[in-house]
């Protein structure tokens, strides 16, 4: 199976409107739904939700940034709630 990369701008794009909408990030993307949804759970597997690689540390790096920006009772997001959010892993 092929590697499809994404751009640090395409990672902060589907993060700030996927819950949204998720036909926008695969039209403006150019990403398919699926590979939108393989990128996200990478993000759980670096987070250490998810054994199906290794993760990629700039999506990780993106998350975190999304999860300080995007705060709960004034802190950042946990690493778990931001997979549950993302339907990476259930609650």
């Amino acid at each position: 199976m092929e590697r499809v990369k994404y751009t640090e701008q395409q990672v902060r794009f589907i993060l700030d409107n996927y819950l949204i909408n998720e036909k926008l990030c695969v039209k403006e993307t150019g990403h398919t739904l699926a590979s939108i949804k393989l990128m996200l759970q990478n993000i759980g597997a670096t987070y250490g939700f998810l054994n199906f690689s290794e993760g990629n540390p700039m999506y990780a790096r993106v998350a975190d940034e999304y999860r300080v920006a995007n705060q709960v009772f004034g802190n950042p997001m946990l690493k778990k709630s931001f997979c549950v959010r993302f339907g990476i892993i259930k609650g």
